[in-house]
């Protein structure tokens, strides 16, 4: 049944994924995309506190589930605000967020009951650690907008290190939980990849076919699977190195916000005529953004139990280059046009994701207790 909840729960992120993506194409000024980022990384966060609370105390019960559709209620409406909120005014955004956490609170709180588990000392730390971050993003509602955002970010950025900090004080995660941790994480990021095709679907759903250029089609499609590839073939069999799981989750971050950036940037060229020159920005975006995943793929392979991962990490660093050094050429050279430089990108990419099946058939993963010496 919990498997199905989740799922159940990671539906609202495919709408908030799609809504902040459609915000960011196009959102005014083109500096509100950080903020947009922002408050995805923010929206991260609670799922990703919600899911290792579930995942660390296995609750499924009613009244969870009822935290759980509040949270999504909460978290539509979040994602629908921060559009508005670039130009505007974050206090409805500070008052939801405080409203979120205030729902992990009582999780943790719930966890924390005696004979629920054996962890609940650190429940209940979390449970306060939570409740105060909920409570000073509820004194941030009535402050000035400076003001509010500097105490919203600095009380978020106390918490997330904090509980990070705990994470790894408490005992491993068990192999069945750290196999269901590793599959939650591999199912938002087959979300985030779904996300891709929506975002080109919509782009595409008033045009005809004369109108639409398909090498940019297909370029988005060989992209999406070269990076489903990457990741699905590597990552979540490649088990969890425990002592480095703040660093490993952070960085499932950057790769999903990357791929939903390519997916926006993508989106954007669909209707663009094969001989037309990126614009500046495009190719700036769509660089940055493939340069980003692959470097966060990795830091992420270092993270797991693969061994030797020096050279898939070698692998994906040489192509985060070739893609930078691609992006470059076709920001500055003149002649070159999106017939050109999309092929090019498609290449590397694809010839990445064959060379890392090669490379990952020569590795192995190691059990989690020969990492015990040198952990400890």
């Amino acid at each position: 049944m919990s498997r199905w909840i989740e799922l159940f729960y990671d539906l609202i992120f495919v709408a908030v994924v799609l809504i902040l993506s459609v915000a960011v194409a196009h959102v005014h000024p083109s500096s509100g995309i950080i903020w947009l980022v922002l408050v995805f990384a923010a929206l991260w966060w609670i799922w990703f506190s919600t899911t290792a609370c579930a995942n660390r105390f296995h609750m499924t019960d009613l009244p969870h589930r009822i935290l759980l559709l509040f949270q999504m209620l909460i978290i539509v409406l979040m994602a629908m605000e921060a559009r508005v909120s670039v130009t505007g005014d974050s206090d409805y955004l500070a008052a939801e967020y405080g409203l979120l956490l205030l729902t992990v609170s009582f999780m943790y709180f719930r966890a924390a009951r005696p004979g629920r588990s054996s962890d609940r000392g650190y429940a209940m730390r979390l449970a306060v650690l939570n409740a105060v971050a909920a409570a000073c993003f509820f004194v941030a509602v009535p402050l000035p907008e400076s003001g509010r955002l500097i105490l919203s970010v600095v009380s978020l950025a106390v918490l997330v290190i904090s509980s990070i900090v705990m994470f790894h004080q408490v005992d491993d995660f068990t192999e069945s939980d750290e196999k269901h941790f590793l599959e939650r994480m591999g199912a938002f990021t087959l979300i985030v990849c779904g996300e891709a095709f929506v975002e080109i679907a919509i782009s595409v759903s008033d045009a005809t076919l004369d109108t639409v250029n398909v090498g940019a089609l297909v370029f988005e499609f060989i992209l999406v699977f070269a990076l489903f590839t990457s990741y699905f073939d590597d990552i979540p069999a490649a088990g969890l190195n425990q002592r480095r799981f703040g660093w490993w989750a952070s960085l499932h971050l950057v790769i999903q916000i990357g791929i939903a950036g390519t997916a926006v940037s993508a989106s954007k060229l669909i209707n663009l005529d094969a001989s037309h020159r990126l614009p500046d920005t495009e190719i700036l975006w769509l660089t940055a953004n493939l340069t980003i995943i692959y470097l966060a793929l990795a830091g992420v392979g270092v993270c797991t139990r693969r061994r030797p991962a020096r050279p898939l990490a070698v692998a994906r660093v040489i192509t985060a280059a070739g893609v930078a050094i691609t992006g470059v050429a076709a920001w500055l050279l003149p002649g070159l046009y999106l017939a050109e430089a999309l092929p090019i990108f498609a290449a590397i990419v694809g010839i990445h994701a064959f060379v890392a099946v090669r490379l990952r058939a020569q590795t192995r993963v190691i059990d989690a207790t020969a990492l015990q010496p040198a952990m400890s």
